[in-house]
């Protein structure tokens, strides 16, 4: 049971992340393998997709930290609960001053990705947590720089602010998957 609820938390995963990023095919490229360009994003939908990222991860490093995990995971765990904290909390601020609404109930595929993790343990769980990581950080990282491109000059500044604390969370989080990793 546990695997197929691990199976079916993978597959929302890869639909879900994949497509919180809008993304466009650039002029000429519309050819398949060909590199999809982010095209920029609005303030509204920044401030959605991020906060939803930021949410999950959030509730996903407390539930690593939280458990007998590796020690490495437990370690990656604990920073990125702290981090996502002051994420959310400079989102929140961010979207508050600009008069923009967050999202009020939670993300449903996001739901499901925290129920299918909460049953794991220790291998289990620290191999998953640093799946999801892999995955939700670098779809994060392409949010951001989506809006380091947008016209809104509060947005770009703020997520070129955030970029450089993304690849760090990156790096750490495919630090901490290699050491688990099957």
């Amino acid at each position: 049971m546990k695997a197929f609820k691990s199976m079916i938390a993978a597959s929302v995963l890869a639909m879900v992340l994949p497509s919180a990023i809008p993304v466009v095919r650039a002029q000429g490229q519309g050819t398949p393998g060909a590199p999809a360009q982010t095209r920029p994003i609005e303030p509204q939908e920044f401030v959605r997709l991020a906060y939803s990222s930021a949410t999950l991860q959030g509730q996903a490093a407390r539930l690593a930290a939280s458990r007998e995990t590796r020690p490495e995971v437990r370690s990656f765990a604990a920073s990125a609960a702290d981090f996502r904290l002051g994420l959310l909390q400079r989102i929140e601020a961010f979207a508050r001053e600009r008069s923009l609404p967050l999202p009020s109930v939670k993300e449903f595929e996001h739901q499901v990705i925290i129920e299918n993790l909460e049953p794991l343990d220790y291998l289990a769980l620290s191999r998953r947590y640093a799946e999801i990581q892999i995955q939700a950080v670098g779809q994060e990282i392409g949010i951001y720089q989506a809006a380091a491109r947008s016209p809104s000059a509060e947005i770009k500044a703020f997520a070129d602010q955030v970029l450089p604390e993304l690849q760090r969370q990156q790096e750490g989080a495919q630090k901490m998957y290699e050491a688990v990793r099957p």
